[in-house]
């Protein structure tokens, strides 16, 4: 049995607690957020423990596998935090707030052979597999991503990197995944059609952006904190002689419903992947995207 500690207790984080109780080589044994309210509140409906000093957490050697659920500021230093304790880390996107410590973290990693997963939990969405699978052996010319949020909160968006980090790490992730390759030019555009109350914080609420992938697949993304609908997230496809769209195989109860509802089983399903995997999960892709992420927001700021 696997114990494991997950580390805040927001949305995600609870998602992944429930997770960690219904897979079946894992126990969920603590839990852990600066918020001690939030700590006694879910360990009591989690029946698992808690404590206010991380480091009383950290240093019990039967708690293998952290799942880091706190805000992108924090990433970094957990992970180090881990990597000393030689712990099995699953990390909620992005890796690292700070791109220019990526390298660092990422040789960390590497050097000292830490079992690592980035929670790029879409490519196991049932709708996004789907697609998948249905593009295998086909031509594909254009690949379209909208995903549009409804009652987004600036601070929150700055707290997890911004919109092309909190935002765009999953979709410039399945538009490499569903392309199977990776890009060569991109054009962005963001500030023109960006909110005051973003722009202040030196975010943006707003973001076109065309990639021409290796292969010459073309990709054309809309990102926007902006929506009257509630949530809206689509892809569609267009190849030689066929056009697929995602909605042709989500669920229709949940098409406009909070990300977290809709794609709620695929959380599962990449932490059970990754546990069940006996070597890190995603960690190439995550370096892979983490680095389009940098360069889409440099090119936004120019």
């Amino acid at each position: 049995m696997i114990q494991a500690c997950v580390i805040g207790l927001s949305k995600i984080g609870q998602i992944h607690c429930k997770n960690l109780i219904k897979i079946k080589k894992t126990q969920l044994t603590y839990i852990y957020d600066k918020n001690q309210k939030l700590c006694k509140k879910y360990s009591k409906k989690f029946k698992c423990q808690t404590s206010n000093n991380f480091n009383k957490i950290l240093n019990q050697t039967n708690i293998d596998l952290f799942v880091i659920a706190s805000p992108t500021t924090t990433h970094e230093f957990y992970i180090k935090k881990l990597i000393k304790h030689k712990k099995i880390i699953y990390c909620e996107k992005p890796i690292t707030g700070k791109h220019r410590n990526l390298k660092k973290i990422e040789n960390l990693i590497r050097s000292n052979n830490i079992k690592f997963c980035v929670g790029l939990n879409r490519r196991f969405s049932k709708e996004y597999v789907s697609l998948k699978k249905k593009t295998k052996g086909k031509k594909i010319k254009i690949i379209q991503i909208i995903s549009r949020s409804a009652n987004h909160n600036v601070n929150l968006s700055v707290r997890n990197g911004g919109l092309f980090y909190d935002k765009g790490f999953h979709f410039f992730d399945l538009a490499c995944w569903l392309g199977n390759s990776l890009p060569k030019k991109m054009i962005v555009i963001s500030k023109s059609i960006s909110t005051e109350e973003f722009l202040k914080k030196g975010d943006f609420s707003d973001a076109v952006i065309n990639m021409r992938l290796r292969n010459n697949i073309n990709v054309e993304l809309v990102f926007s904190r902006k929506c009257r609908l509630g949530n809206i997230e689509k892809i569609k496809i267009f190849g030689e002689k066929f056009i697929l769209n995602s909605d042709d195989y989500s669920n229709k109860k949940t098409l406009s419903k909070d990300f977290a509802i809709r794609h709620k089983d695929s959380y599962f399903k990449c932490l059970n992947n990754f546990i069940n995997s006996k070597k890190s999960l995603l960690f190439e892709e995550g370096i892979n995207v983490q680095n389009i992420c940098e360069q889409a927001s440099k090119i936004a700021k120019r």
